[in-house]
């Protein structure tokens, strides 16, 4: 009789999943099929410069949008975000729905990223260093955590759903332009580009995010699906703000005064915060990271890597990488899944061009 029970419960439980499971794959297969067609009535005869329609001030920076619904991004399914970082600036560590490419277009930092499911600390070889500047033929292993120092030039990629923070150590501002591909089969959403913060509240930003969101009259959206993008916006705050206090204080074993401080819902510094002391961390050398980078661009075979020790950043901007080059017109350097495989699994590519000013 309990075993005939027994059964009996899991049969509902297996045809309850099995019509959930379906309900979401012909939701997620309708919205691809949607957006298979608003590429289709896409039709751009000129392409035009466009500057940030938002402003958001943090207090150590300042983040811009662009407008989302222009045509032209709407096309390319792309979102376009630039930060720009004070010095001893954090950005607040956050996920995406969607894959993105962050170039550095100004200054210098350190950047850290966490892939679920990897290590969040690697182990490097090192050689020490004797008297008289003699490098000893003994090496040893050095661990350090997965932070990456980044300069002017430096494209970063990152999967969907890595979470990653970068921190201003320079003496200039830090400038970055992230470009997000909401239409990437990896993002399991809707197409609008979603964060989803590990710290602080940038509550206002997100709020007013959704409101610009929820005015998207374009590309024939009927009254029900402006009514699901209503329902489906952010709340603003970080994802420690869905639990409950105390759920956290036993989950991580603090006190409850630290687990309202991981919720910051008091918090109304914004996206980008001040770091009051120098910011700490065990990273490799710049040296050693160039060098680990020539080597892979020397010895990539497409097999040695995987998903956990994929590179995920590349400088585009040395002149000696160039892939075009005219004396009298500039040079173009391109950035595939053959210099950083990863950008094989995102389907991005990219391309950094420079003009010379000569006069006649």
């Amino acid at each position: 009789m309990a075993y005939s029970s027994l059964l009996s419960l899991s049969l509902c439980f297996f045809v309850l999943f099995h019509g959930c499971f379906a309900q979401i794959e012909q939701e997620t297969q309708r919205q691809r099929q949607q957006q298979q067609r608003f590429r289709t009535e896409c039709h751009i005869d000129n392409l035009n410069a466009q500057e940030p329609t938002q402003r958001f001030e943090s207090e150590a920076g300042v983040t811009e949008y662009w407008d989302q619904n222009d045509q032209q991004f709407q096309c390319a399914g792309v979102a376009l975000v630039r930060h720009f970082i004070q010095r001893r600036g954090l950005l607040l560590p956050s996920f995406s729905n969607a894959p993105q490419l962050i170039y550095v277009v100004q200054g210098r930092g350190f950047q850290g990223a966490v892939i679920p499911g990897c290590p969040e600390t690697f182990q490097s070889d090192s050689s020490s260093q004797g008297r008289g500047g003699r490098r000893s033929q003994q090496r040893g292993s050095d661990q350090h955590q997965k932070v990456r120092q980044i300069r002017e030039g430096d494209i970063l990629a990152l999967p969907a759903g890595v979470a990653h923070w970068i921190y201003n150590d320079g003496e200039s501002q830090l400038v970055l332009v992230s470009l997000l591909d909401t239409s990437n089969q990896a993002n399991q959403l809707d197409e609008n580009p979603r964060k989803f913060y590990l710290a602080g509240n940038p509550q206002q930003e997100q709020q007013q995010q959704g409101e610009r969101q929820r005015q998207r009259q374009r590309w024939g959206q009927g009254q029900g699906q402006s009514r699901r993008q209503e329902g489906s916006q952010q709340s603003g705050s970080n994802i420690f703000s869905g639990f409950d206090e105390d759920f956290l204080a036993d989950s991580f074993n603090v006190e409850n005064e630290l687990a309202r401080r991981l919720q910051s819902r008091d918090d109304q510094r914004g996206r980008i915060v001040f770091v009051q002391d120098e910011l700490q961390v065990l990273s490799p050398q710049r040296q050693e990271q160039e060098r680990e980078e020539r080597r892979w661009e020397r010895d990539d075979n497409g097999v040695e890597e995987t998903f956990c020790t994929l590179r995920l950043q590349h400088n585009i901007a040395d002149p000696r990488n160039a892939d075009v080059y005219n004396p009298r017109g500039g040079r173009l350097t391109s950035l595939n899944s053959l210099n950083l495989p990863i950008l094989r699994y995102l389907q991005l590519s990219a391309e950094r061009g420079v003009l010379y000013n000569v006069r006649k």
